[in-house]
């Protein structure tokens, strides 16, 4: 069973993530939290708007496919299995269990998950809820021990995922992707630099 009661750092983390200039209800935007309750149990939340989850339901499944409130969520519950996925030291695939959609303006899914192991040095993790969506993104906050504090986000241009290891105490991203990142503006400059050439040698000419 669930805990009624979550660690007040679930609901402060919730608070922020609110707060956050993207808006709490804007359909774009979802968060992803993971956490201990009192009682130990570690779970996962995912947060978003009611109108994302149907969106994506509905663009998923066509215009009909449900009539009442339980076979909605029996259809977000079945997108979730689908589309999210957490892979721990590069082959512990995490399950989750007891997955309940709670809905609401702010609708959210909450699963538990079995014992982490000990000593997480990879994290793996890919969550393509909404990728329907125009601009979709999610951020994730891991509020575990042992795991990052930083948050992450997942957007189009990582494809939804990140792939992070520990090293020398901290968490950083694979080269090849931190090259993806960093680099993937570079033909937009190389073709503005050349314009520029261009237009100055075009320009000298003309004098």
């Amino acid at each position: 069973m669930l805990c009624k009661k979550p660690l007040l750092q679930l609901f402060l983390a919730a608070f922020l993530l609110a707060s956050n200039l993207l808006g709490a209800h804007n359909p774009d935007f979802s968060s992803i939290i993971f956490s201990k309750t009192e009682n130990g149990q570690i779970v996962m939340q995912l947060n978003s708007s009611l109108t994302a989850f149907q969106q994506e339901v509905n663009y998923i499944n066509g215009h009909g496919a449900y009539s009442s409130p339980e076979e909605f969520q029996e259809l977000v519950l079945q997108l979730f299995a689908s589309r999210f996925s957490i892979i721990l030291n590069k082959n512990i695939t995490l399950k989750f269990k007891n997955s309940k959609v709670f809905l609401g303006h702010d609708t959210k899914i909450v699963s538990e998950l079995n014992d982490l192991p000990k000593g997480t040095n990879a994290i793996y993790l890919k969550n393509e809820m909404f990728k329907d969506l125009n601009n979709s993104q999610s951020i994730i906050i891991f509020l575990l021990e042992g795991f990052p504090k930083e948050k992450f986000k997942l957007d189009r241009d990582n494809s939804y995922e990140i792939n992070i290891a520990l090293e020398d105490g901290k968490w950083i991203l694979p080269l090849k992707q931190n090259k993806d990142t960093t680099f993937r503006y570079l033909p937009i400059l190389i073709t503005l630099l050349i314009g520029g050439a261009l237009y100055f040698i075009f320009k000298k000419q003309a004098i």
